[in-house]
């Protein structure tokens, strides 16, 4: 057979190039196409993690809760705190939470606290399994335990919502509660969040002469400033209908006919305020405290456009440091331009 020519060669070279080629290239199609595919294998992920939780003790999560790794640290916190809000582990923390002994239920208090507001254990379903009518009543009945301890002067603030005799740990369980409470304000309310606690509760406002127990709501609203954990409970009340009705029955709002008229006096008042024509800065020494009355309506003669031009003519500002009688040299006014 006669040899192959320069011509023939190559294109045998040629073919056997092109041969190789076309199967390395589907080769490493494959193994794209292997690469990017999706198994469904999450089961098993979870079956092996959940063994794998199960089986670690406490001292190795505890390290593991202490690691320098956010990831780390986050899956430790979380499974400590599954394992506290399920089984006997939470049976004995609501325990402890109802317990009179003061050792154990700070230590509960704590572990309920850090449980609701650790923000490792916001995505978790913690608060889900803490909603219960159980855990709402352990936790009522820890407030109550609290109202024998109103006894001695924590604050010095004088208010008609806060009072003066707070426990310190009855606000670690004020702020569990306003936690817990938008879960499920029907469970609360069961456990006797209004009829057992709040009804009995020394606000200053209930224990003044007159009583002004019925207003506690009102002034809730008013003075939210003074106790925002109580006025934040109070708030997630009067939003549930069964809310309202508990607290109207239980003597801490008034009825409907009252709060309409309380309303009206409260326009009434800001219309006076927006009427006045004189601002007192410091000046309480020598003004004296306000004559107006809630009730009372001040007499208006003229057009509105008469009435604003008369206000505007007699706008002034009264400075006074309360050491001397007032002079003319302590009135500002502004000066007057016609429109």
């Amino acid at each position: 057979m006669a040899p192959f020519s320069g011509d023939g060669a190559l294109w045998l070279c040629l073919g056997i190039s092109l041969f190789f080629a076309v199967r390395g290239i589907v080769n490493d199609l494959r193994q794209v196409v292997d690469l990017t595919e999706i198994k469904h294998n999450e089961r098993e992920d979870k079956i092996i993690n959940e063994g794998t939780e199960d089986v670690l003790k406490l001292d190795t999560l505890l390290k593991l809760s202490e690691s320098t790794s956010h990831d780390l640290r986050a899956a430790a916190l979380r499974i400590i705190s599954e394992r506290s809000t399920k089984g006997e582990t939470r049976d004995l923390l609501l325990e402890d939470l109802n317990c009179k002994d003061k050792a154990r239920q700070g230590r509960a208090l704590t572990a309920l606290h850090f449980l609701v507001s650790n923000r490792a254990l916001s995505r978790t379903s913690v608060c889900t399994r803490l909603r219960d009518v159980p855990t709402y009543t352990a936790l009522i009945n820890c407030l109550c335990n609290f109202l024998d301890e109103h006894t001695e002067q924590t604050s010095t603030t004088h208010s008609p919502v806060l009072p003066k005799t707070r426990p310190i740990g009855e606000k670690k369980a004020l702020h569990i509660l306003d936690i817990l409470l938008p879960e499920n304000v029907a469970g609360a309310l069961e456990a006797g969040i209004v009829s057992r606690w709040l009804a009995k509760y020394p606000f200053p406002c209930a224990l003044t002469e007159p009583s002004r127990r019925q207003d506690a709501v009102i002034l809730m609203k008013t003075w939210w400033s003074d106790d925002t954990v109580m006025s934040s409970i109070f708030g997630t009340l009067t939003q549930h209908p069964d809310g309202i009705k508990q607290l109207r029955k239980h003597g801490l709002m008034g009825s409907m006919i009252e709060e309409n008229d309380q309303d009206d006096d409260d326009d009434d008042d800001d219309d006076d305020d927006e009427d006045s024509d004189v601002w007192m800065v410091d000046g309480e020494d020598t003004a004296g405290p306000p004559l107006r009355e809630s009730s009372s309506r001040r007499f208006q003669e003229g057009s509105p456009e008469e009435q604003a031009l008369r206000r505007r003519r007699r706008e002034a500002m009264v400075l006074s440091e309360g050491g001397r009688p007032l002079g003319r040299d302590d009135i500002i006014q502004r000066p007057f331009q016609e429109d």
